[in-house]
C-alpha cells in the first residue's frame, strides 16, 4: 500500500502475501478435480473454477480464505474483508444495546448461503460510485483483488448466466 503524505502510517497487519505453500488443502482441491495447481483459470475456460462464490456460507468462506492465504492468493487484509464482510454482530436490545447472538444463532447464520461474488462487485461499484477508486484509503486495490481471485476460482469463471 503506497500513501502519499509526510505523516508515517503503519498497517496494523501485514499485507504481504504469503508464497506459495507446497501441501496447503487449497492446491490439494485443486489436485482432486484434475486440475494442474499452476493452471491460470482466468483466461475464459468453459468451464472455469471449481468454487460456486454465488451460494457459499460464511463457514466454507473462513475455510476456502484460509487455503487462498497459505497458497498466496490472498494477503491478511484480504483474508479478513472476506470473512467479515456482511457478518452481524448481534441484535439491537432495548434503548439501542447490542445483544450478542446465541451459539445457535451463530450456527445458523455461518450455515446460511450468501454470494460473496456479489459482495466484492458491491464494494468495488461503491467504492467506484463514490469516486474513491484512487484513495488509497479506500480498499478499491484490495477489493478488486478479491474480485479477480473469486472470479478466476468461480465455476463458469465469474460469468453470471442465469436465464431470465
Amino acid at each position: 500500500m503506497r500513501i502519499d503524505g509526510s505523516t508515517p502510517s503503519y498497517s496494523a497487519f501485514s499485507t504481504q502475501k504469503k508464497g506459495a505453500a507446497g501441501g496447503s488443502a487449497f492446491a490439494a482441491s485443486l489436485d482432486d478435480i484434475g486440475q494442474p495447481v499452476d493452471q491460470d483459470t482466468s483466461e475464459g475456460e468453459e468451464e472455469g473454477g471449481s468454487y460456486d462464490f454465488t451460494h457459499m456460507t460464511p463457514a466454507e468462506m473462513r475455510d476456502l480464505t484460509g487455503d487462498l492465504y497459505d497458497s498466496g492468493d490472498l494477503d491478511l487484509a484480504q483474508v479478513l474483508q472476506l470473512q467479515l464482510s456482511g457478518v452481524p454482530l448481534g441484535k439491537v436490545g432495548p434503548n439501542g444495546t447490542l445483544i450478542p447472538f446465541s451459539d445457535a444463532e451463530k450456527s445458523a447464520y455461518d450455515n446460511t448461503s450468501q454470494d460473496f461474488l456479489g459482495i466484492a462487485s458491491n464494494a468495488v461499484d461503491k467504492i467506484e460510485t463514490q469516486g474513491r477508486a484512487s484513495d488509497p484509503t479506500s480498499g478499491y486495490q484490495s477489493w478488486q483483488g478479491i474480485l479477480s481471485v473469486l472470479n478466476s476460482l468461480q465455476v463458469n469463471g465469474g460469468a453470471e448466466d442465469e436465464a431470465i
